[in-house]
């Protein structure tokens, strides 16, 4: 299923078949590893099949740890991605850069960022079997995936500090996901979502050590490419609506310290984006 995608400690550099619940490198026991995608010949031209689907995550879908069989991802869609790039014109100018733009990530299905995150997080589950998982958050994580897991009928137990708002409690609970209020900080409650994961045997979603939640977060790298692409070429240059490569890259990107996990995605993929920049 996955014979395009390998796996490399961080560590120890021991490479491996990818696997959801290959949780450590049995080289050196490191929970860090990256994503290594094993290019054909031919993948030169995805960014022309590319050019043919909705502008939307799944455009992408040959560059993320799932099976590249396009019927496994409608169904668990909730309309995520291709989210609007506005220029941002008069903050420009205030600050003296021209070609300011702002990814408006808040038009996502939970008005996140993270609904990427749940999106190919939650179909990886789907994927390896498991229906039942649990995770530690501060918000806008156990949200975005509660939708997502009722979309695809996986049990979710949300484990969320003291400091999240009523109301986000409340909207996690809604979309029927359990939820274990830990009176501590965030760390003190990932201790705890991790505890009770292993007392019941279940899959714990960690974060930016997990291959599906990283590499989700490119998928803004291509987007703002291509969008960046659509607005300094000419309309001559466009094909059916969309863009082919070469595509323009941004100089540099700002992201609130909060979201750090979305840099550390589309950075980490900049080798094979330039392919195609």
């Amino acid at each position: 299923m996955y014979s395009h995608l390998s796996m490399n400690c961080l560590d120890c550099g021991y490479k491996e078949p990818y696997s959801l619940i290959s949780i450590t490198c049995p080289h050196c026991g490191s929970q860090w590893r990256e994503a290594i995608y094993n290019y054909p010949s031919d993948w030169e031209e995805l960014p022309k099949l590319w050019a043919k689907r909705p502008f939307n995550l799944w455009r992408y879908r040959e560059l993320l740890p799932l099976s590249s069989e396009e019927s496994a991802y409608p169904s668990i869609s909730l309309g995520e991605g291709g989210t609007p790039l506005i220029h941002a014109a008069n903050l420009g100018a205030m600050l003296g850069c021209r070609h300011l733009y702002i990814k408006d990530e808040r038009q996502g299905p939970t008005a996140s960022f993270k609904d990427r995150q749940g999106a190919v997080a939650i179909t990886a589950l789907k994927e390896a079997g498991i229906n039942e998982a649990v995770l530690a958050s501060t918000g806008n994580v156990a949200i975005s995936y509660s939708a997502y897991a009722v979309r695809a009928g996986v049990k979710l137990w949300a484990f969320l500090t003291s400091m999240v708002p009523p109301e986000k409690m409340r909207e996690v609970a809604l979309y029927g996901t359990q939820v274990v209020k830990v009176t501590g900080s965030y760390d003190q409650a990932k201790q705890v979502a991790a505890e009770f994961a292993h007392q019941r045997g279940l899959y714990l979603e960690r974060g930016a050590r997990s291959l599906p939640s990283v590499e989700s977060m490119k998928t803004i790298a291509y987007e703002v490419a291509e969008q960046i692409t659509a607005h300094f070429d000419p309309p001559e240059a466009k094909a059916g609506g969309q863009f082919t490569p070469p595509w323009r890259a941004p100089i540099g990107i700002s992201n609130p310290l909060a979201a750090a996990l979305a840099p550390w995605g589309y950075r980490k993929d900049s080798s094979s984006c330039s392919r195609w920049a």
